[in-house]
């Protein structure tokens, strides 16, 4: 059985124009195209423009700037785990939660680091380390459109820092301690989020995530 995502057809640049404002977002006026509108969008954000419609990525970036990254967040969740648009939606869930509690992301990302037998090559040979500050910033560049970097490094370099703090979490856990750690750190799944991005990588490097 062939487990490939389908990515729905793509919506003509017209139509991806009328959405202008969220009120009268294109996905609400048309929920049976959200699939495609939401892999369209994070098309344009992470691939470009690729020529057909000059003014699309700037529409698309425009929208974020005037409604904000979560309206599209949204319409990326319902999407098939292991595609473009749902990485994005869990970047952006990642990028919230270290928003939320930056410093005790930061301290269960360094006992991750401690109590973890094995760590991801990735984050060993890493030049830079893998730091709730240097995923945020990646994670900006690439919901605003402009990410120049290389995309499956991204989503590893995302991947390694929800499995650190999965992993700090749980020697948390079972170590039964108290501390400031807000119980709503464990409301996302830092493991599956984790599992997430890290096959999304995958794909990325094979030329299959779309």
């Amino acid at each position: 059985m062939n487990n490939r995502p389908h990515k729905p057809v793509s919506m003509p640049s017209w139509r991806l124009e009328e959405s202008e404002s969220e009120e009268d977002a294109l996905w609400r006026v048309y929920p049976e195209r959200q699939m495609a509108i939401a892999h369209d969008t994070a098309t344009l954000l992470i691939r470009g423009d690729e020529g057909s419609h000059p003014d699309m990525l700037n529409k698309v970036k425009a929208f974020v700037d005037a409604e904000g990254i979560h309206t599209l967040a949204e319409l990326w969740e319902g999407t098939d785990p292991i595609t473009l648009p749902h990485s994005l939606f869990r970047l952006f869930q990642v990028r919230e939660q270290i928003h939320l509690h930056a410093e005790d992301i930061g301290h269960l990302i360094n006992r991750g680091i401690d109590v973890l037998e094995t760590i991801d090559p990735y984050v060993v040979g890493a030049q830079v380390p893998v730091t709730a500050e240097t995923v945020r910033a990646i994670i900006d560049q690439i919901l605003s459109g402009s990410f120049q970097g290389v995309l499956a490094q991204a989503l590893e370099r995302a991947a390694s820092l929800a499995t650190l703090v999965s992993a700090g979490l749980l020697d948390w856990v079972e170590k039964g301690e108290g501390g400031s750690h807000n119980h709503s750190l464990s409301a996302l799944a830092w493991c599956d989020v984790a599992k997430e991005l890290a096959n999304c990588a995958v794909r990325e490097r094979n030329g299959l995530l779309a």
